[in-house]
């Protein structure tokens, strides 16, 4: 989608050589290879679009949700934020953050053996596909598995209960699902074609597939067993954190798009015989949202800081700047489609599409309010997850 410079801002300043030519190969691709048509024959589809993935694997920027040392290219957190942080911003409708970034956090949390090692490298060249099941219905942002349930007897994994809303579970070919084991929390990979696995899909408001799972009696070996009891529950955290800051780099760039295209139509746009750009009242508002957008723009080489150092304390400023970006983006998204009139709130107008995918990110990986007292919590000493 083709921008103003205002939308062209780096993630922060002091990039290297290597994290600009990324940045300018992503957005290169976004401006003369995808736009909303595509986008829309995507949703059309279901919200898939299989040669995009192919392509994000051959151009290598899956690698860059993977540091040096697990086959990927990526130095620090910086490398997979750019590529949110721009993919936010054309609306790709491709599910990094869900399908990669976030299940390959949670196995290098995990501590991986060969078969999680060799699983990262077909992830990383889009050969396979993964969908996180850990939400359980009324249990939204509550990482402990409860109603999902793992026997183990004795030379096999049987898994029983549902999961609700796995984002990515149509197109994957590997579930990573958490489950409550006698001795405690548990994760393991399920093959989506299990036995006694069914799947309902179910719309989203950003138009991401995804599905509620239903396991009856599904039965797993032994090696799919990824993580128990503490490890387990450590790489959810690490998981959740990492899906938290990839949403504010999403979001960043959704809003700074939004904000562009605002721009733009107020400086076209004519009332009482002049550009609605001319009116006070606008200019004001339009310096609001700039300021939001410039202070989210600041916050988030904080989170690039703190994911390179995991623990209870990067879990609290991740979950400060989540909720501050959060609203920012809510806030920004909001007043363009207001700014754009009747016609904002139209699918032929981009800048719905923007406030759609801001609310999606939010319902997947936490709001303003939840991320805001979560910090409270964490801050005096709760972990709000495991309350």
């Amino acid at each position: 989608m083709r921008d103003a410079t205002l939308q062209r801002r780096p993630l922060a300043l002091g990039l290297s050589e290597d994290e600009r030519q990324l940045q300018d190969s992503i957005e290169r691709f976004i401006d003369h290879e995808y736009d909303l048509t595509r986008r829309r024959a995507a949703l059309a589809e279901g919200g898939d679009d299989p040669a995009l993935w192919r392509q994000i694997a051959e151009l290598g920027w899956l690698g860059a949700c993977l540091p040096e040392t697990d086959g990927g290219y990526a130095q620090s957190p910086k490398e997979a934020l750019i590529l949110l942080e721009q993919f936010g911003r054309g609306l790709v409708l491709a599910p990094v953050l869900d399908a990669m970034l976030v299940p390959s956090a949670i196995i290098r949390a995990a501590g991986q053996g060969e078969r999680e090692a060799a699983l990262l490298m077909a992830m990383m060249g889009g050969e396979r596909r993964l969908a996180l099941a850990w939400a359980e219905p009324g249990r939204r942002y509550d990482l402990r598995p409860v109603t999902t349930q793992a026997r183990h007897d004795g030379y096999q994994w049987r898994l029983q209960g549902t999961k609700a809303t796995v984002l990515g579970a149509p197109q994957a070919d590997t579930l990573l699902v958490s489950a409550a084991a006698d001795q405690g929390p548990v994760l393991m990979r399920v093959p989506a074609d299990a036995p006694g696995l069914a799947m309902t899909s179910c719309p989203t408001i950003g138009g991401q597939p995804a599905a509620d799972l239903f396991f009856a009696d599904v039965r797993v070996a032994d090696d799919a067993l990824v993580a128990s009891e503490e490890s387990a529950a450590a790489a959810l955290q690490a998981g959740w954190d990492w899906g938290a800051a990839g949403a504010c780099a999403e979001a960043l760039g959704a809003m700074r798009a939004a904000l562009t295209l605002t721009l733009e139509y107020v400086d076209t746009r004519e009332q009482f015989s002049q550009r609605l750009s001319r009116f006070q009242v606008i200019q004001h508002r339009l310096a609001a949202m700039a300021l939001e957008l410039e202070y989210s723009q600041a916050l988030l080489p904080l989170l690039a800081a703190y994911l390179d150092r995991p623990g209870e304390r990067s879990s609290t400023v991740i979950a400060g700047v989540r909720s501050r970006i959060s609203a920012a983006a809510r806030r920004v998204t909001a007043d363009a489609v207001q700014l754009h009139g009747g016609i904002g709130v139209t699918d032929e107008a981009a800048v719905s599409h923007y406030f759609r995918r801001v609310v999606a990110l939010d319902q997947a990986w936490g709001g303003h309010r939840f991320h805001l007292q979560r910090y409270r919590q964490q801050r005096h000493g709760h972990d709000l997850i495991h309350a």
